[in-house]
């Protein structure tokens, strides 16, 4: 096992009053809040029409076996990891984990990428990467936060990215399904690219961050196993367009939609190029030769993808626990990795489990 141990993938848990404590006052009536009741459920709600209320206990829930996650779902935040949003807990769960290092993102802000008001949209980002950078002061080291971007106008995303950076946060976290009028391969995001680009700022698409929703309906299990397609299409957008042809030193992250596809998807997407690269004027290389060079993928307990590493490139992958939520490998992180990497040589589990994601982020970093 290494001796430092980093997550590419954690979250928080929002508290309940962040929005409406610090968004604007021209937002604070239509503000994100905590609803105790929904159709007849007792719990703690997000509230933010009109997006359908959500129990916010899934993104606390960290530790919970799957058979109590129901009952677990009525106590609301009362019975969630405080670590979600008190950073100092966090670090306390940090070192019961086993875990050194953590990349961040929201929980509850990844719903709000699909908000239909624009401008509400950007101020609920906006308020959430002030939370961030404050939770991330009480242990800078540790806890490495990446900037929700909303993904809805060039200006905004530019001026609340460069915001960001300044700040100190290590990467933009955007849509992985973005509107059709928005798709990344539309020209009105070249400027966004290459800012990103020239600020070293890693472009990280995660689950479940849908403008036109999550992705999720009452068909769970089929929604599910096809969540990670969403990213797919979305990079490979990128790729066809010419955006990685144009800014070779883009980084581009997949986060949370596993690995263990990924052999056999790098292998197909040669050969689709190979068939259909004519098509394509704006890419100079096989769109898979782009992906190598330049996507990023996380994973928590992905045997298959693990077993296929050399496939699919060893310093292209990093683990996550995906703290505080149901799916965590938290509290038994280490016995995870350890199920994981059986086998695994040495130098490839330090580049899984801190060496690439030290290089994606632009870390020099260790626990304090």
């Amino acid at each position: 096992m290494p001796a430092t141990i980093m997550s590419a993938d954690s979250h928080v848990l929002e508290p309940g009053d962040l929005w409406t404590k610090r968004m604007p006052e021209k937002f604070r009536d239509r503000a994100p809040t905590i609803i105790h009741e929904n159709k007849g459920q007792s719990g703690d709600f997000l509230f933010c029409p009109p997006l359908p209320p959500f129990n916010v206990t899934s993104l606390g829930s960290a530790g919970i076996p799957p058979g109590e996650q129901e009952k677990f779902s009525l106590g609301g935040y009362k019975v969630c990891r405080p670590g979600g949003w008190d950073p100092a807990e966090r670090v306390k769960d940090m070192d019961l984990d086993g875990v050194d290092v953590e990349i961040f993102y929201c929980g509850l802000g990844m719903f709000f990428f699909s908000h239909p008001d624009d401008e509400l949209q950007r101020a609920i980002m906006r308020a959430y990467n002030d939370f961030a950078h404050e939770y991330a002061s009480h242990s800078p080291k540790r806890l490495l936060p990446v900037a929700n971007v909303s993904m809805t106008t060039v200006e905004d995303a530019l001026q609340e990215t460069e915001r960001c950076a300044k700040l100190g946060f290590k990467g933009v976290f955007i849509s992985n399904d973005p509107a059709p009028e928005r798709r990344y391969d539309n020209p009105m995001w070249e400027p966004f690219w290459t800012a990103c680009e020239e600020m070293g700022l890693p472009v990280n698409i995660h689950i479940l961050t849908g403008q036109r929703g999550t992705g999720l309906s009452e068909r769970i299990i089929a929604d599910y196993m096809k969540l990670h397609t969403f990213a797919v299409t979305a990079i490979l957008d990128m790729i066809t367009s010419g955006v990685f042809e144009r800014h070779p030193k883009l980084k581009v992250v997949s986060v949370e939609n596993d690995i263990g596809w990924l052999a056999h998807h790098l292998k197909r997407l040669e050969h689709a190029s190979n068939r259909f690269a004519a098509r394509y004027p704006e890419m100079k290389l096989n769109a898979a030769d782009y992906w190598r060079r330049q996507v990023y993928a996380t994973f928590q307990d992905d045997v298959p993808g693990v077993r296929t590493r050399d496939l699919i490139g060893v310093d292209r992958l990093m683990w996550g626990s995906d703290y505080p939520h149901f799916d965590s490998t938290f509290p038994h992180s280490r016995e995870q990795i350890a199920k994981n990497f059986e086998g695994v040589p040495a130098g490839d589990m330090d580049q899984i489990l801190g060496g690439t994601m030290a290089k994606v982020y632009n870390l020099s970093v260790g626990p304090s």
